[in-house]
């Protein structure tokens, strides 16, 4: 039976924390740190909560006292946080534009009014000592925090409890997805952004790179995680792919028919579309017969244009056919292998019959 663990906890502001900081006493990045994944409006969107002063999740530390008598401090969970905040105070990024706080869009710290100032430094954190870095306690902790708070996604839950080859990758390639792609491409709602949902399409395009298109349920996400967490053969080859994938489709949205993305071909940044497209893209490429960028953009934009046009889709077996795969049941293995296939003759200038 496991030993109950001892917890001590206390209220500390940020300015606790900017103070260990700047004196080397707070570790953000221990062996056992989980690895953070916040993207730009992860952190907007944080920095807001606080000066908004709503409520956050406490902070985990382990506390190391020296020989010499200073208190040291590893961030066990809540790197996310402590960075996005740091960051905020040295200014290498303002409040959002679209902020709710519409006084302050835009503005750096160093031009907030110094009440607002005082309380962002005062703004205080739950702070939980955990008295173990023991790697199988720590996951065993978090397990049952994640388990235990209300309308956590399944996506989320799988970030709190896997940490190996394949939850890293899909981090990694979602990162190369916004740094590489246009904004909002593919289209997923900032909400949608902070519940990890593109996290959770990466995933999905990684195990299309390794096993072809599949209707994956919440469940067998789950197994797919756990088991490439400790080992992931083909990861090499399935992080190349995807990078080769993402620049093809960044030199497709880079032509004329795709600037601003206007109505005709403004679907392909829905999730199943673009799944659509990256699995026609892929296929094409495994069987040497993927197309330049510049030929395929065109092809893709005038088919997009019929589909999304009532009257020129139904002359247009595909464009119908297409059109009903992708409305209902989009993420079924049926449904998704229809499109590809479609896509995948657009792409390569294949005629109908």
């Amino acid at each position: 039976m496991p030993e109950r663990l001892e917890r001590r906890q206390s209220l500390q502001t940020i300015a606790w924390f900017n103070d260990l900081n700047k004196r080397q006493l707070l570790n953000l990045t221990p062996p056992y740190q989980r690895r953070s994944v916040w993207n730009q409006q992860y952190r907007e969107y944080f920095v807001e909560t606080i000066l908004l002063g709503y409520p956050a999740p406490a902070i985990f530390l382990h506390e190391d006292i020296r020989s010499d008598g200073t208190a040291h401090y590893n961030v066990v969970d809540g790197k996310q946080r402590l960075t996005a905040i740091f960051e905020f105070i040295s200014g290498s990024y303002a409040i959002a534009e679209d902020s709710a706080l519409e006084r302050y869009q835009g503005q750096y710290f160093s031009a907030l009014d110094d009440s607002i100032k005082k309380s962002f430094w005062t703004y205080q954190f739950l702070v939980e000592y955990l008295p173990t870095t023991d790697e199988a306690t720590l996951n065993n902790v978090f397990d049952r925090i994640n388990r235990n708070v209300a309308k956590l996604t399944k996506q989320e839950l799988r970030h709190a409890k896997f940490d190996g080859r394949f939850a890293r990758a899909t981090e990694d390639m979602t990162e190369l997805v916004e740094s590489e792609l246009p904004t909002n491409v593919p289209h997923i709602a900032a909400a949608s952004k902070r519940q990890m949902k593109d996290v959770e399409l990466v995933a999905q395009l990684l195990l299309l790179i390794e096993n072809g298109p599949q209707a994956f349920s919440q469940e067998e996400l789950d197994e797919a995680y756990s088991s490439r967490d400790e080992g992931w053969e083909a990861e090499t080859s399935a992080r190349a792919r995807f990078t080769e994938m993402i620049a093809y489709l960044k030199s497709i949205f880079s032509h004329d028919q795709f600037t601003g993305f206007p109505a005709p071909v403004r679907r392909i940044r829905n999730q199943a579309d673009f799944y659509s497209l990256f699995g026609a893209a892929f296929a094409l490429q495994q069987s040497k017969q993927l197309p330049d960028a510049t030929l395929a953009s065109e092809r893709l934009a005038s088919f997009l244009e019929t589909v999304s046009d009532e009257i020129k889709r139904a002359g247009s077996t595909n464009a119908v056919m297409y059109y009903d795969a992708a409305r209902s049941a989009s993420n079924d293995a049926k449904q998704r292998n229809t499109r590809i296939r479609i896509i995948s003759e657009v792409l390569s200038g294949v005629t109908e019959a």
